[in-house]
């Protein structure tokens, strides 16, 4: 149980961290809780990645790699400015769906989750530092399903709180051009990102 509540803590301390992950769930949060949860589902899906290539050694291979790294680096970084340069090109969702434009589809929302966690290969190092101290080698696939587990809920129940306050924030301004602002500050964010991933 201690070790439960020392990994529920760290892990809840470093989801509310700002990053392109909560820029994300912000930003589909203008066009409505349905893109949340479906975004959320992506962010979801890619941490299973991590936490499988860490369950099956992958993961260590490819951090001691330099030129797999780097690659991933440098790939993320790149989908995470034209993902920025979209969100600040376009704005929100609801008042282009006011001009006649096609309401986004859930399926392109739910890859845009998986390569945005998939974007920062940090994320790994971050995986592969953190459950050799919450497993032991005898339950070592035991362990890392439980504490995956746990990691995988507290990604849920975080970037779903902040879908929540997203939502009630644009709900708020949608009429007015702050609206705009605010996504179009979203994705500056998600830029400033892109340029930290790339400079390592």
């Amino acid at each position: 149980m201690e070790l439960t509540l020392q990994f529920l803590i760290v892990t809840l301390l470093l989801e509310v961290t700002p990053g392109p992950a909560m820029l994300f769930v912000l930003y589909q949060s203008a066009f409505g809780y349905r893109y949340v949860l479906v975004g959320i589902m992506g962010l979801l899906t890619a941490n299973f990645v991590w936490i499988s290539l860490v369950a099956t050694g992958l993961g260590l291979l490819i951090s001691q790699s330099p030129a797999a790294f780097e690659t991933l680096r440098y790939l993320g970084a790149a989908y995470l400015l034209y993902l920025g340069y979209k969100i600040c090109r376009y704005g929100i969702g609801k008042q282009q769906q006011k001009e006649g434009a096609k309401p986004k589809k859930y399926w392109q929302i739910y890859v845009q989750g998986i390569l945005t966690s998939l974007s920062n290969p940090k994320a790994l190092l971050f995986f592969l530092a953190l459950f050799p101290n919450f497993t032991q080698v005898e339950s070592f696939a035991t362990d890392i399903l439980y504490f995956g587990g746990l990691k995988l809920l507290c990604l849920f129940v975080v970037m779903s709180a902040y879908g929540l306050i997203g939502k009630k924030i644009f709900d708020f301004v949608n009429v007015s051009k702050i609206a705009n602002v605010i996504s179009r500050s979203l994705g500056l964010g998600v830029i400033f990102a892109a340029i930290a991933i790339a400079r390592g």
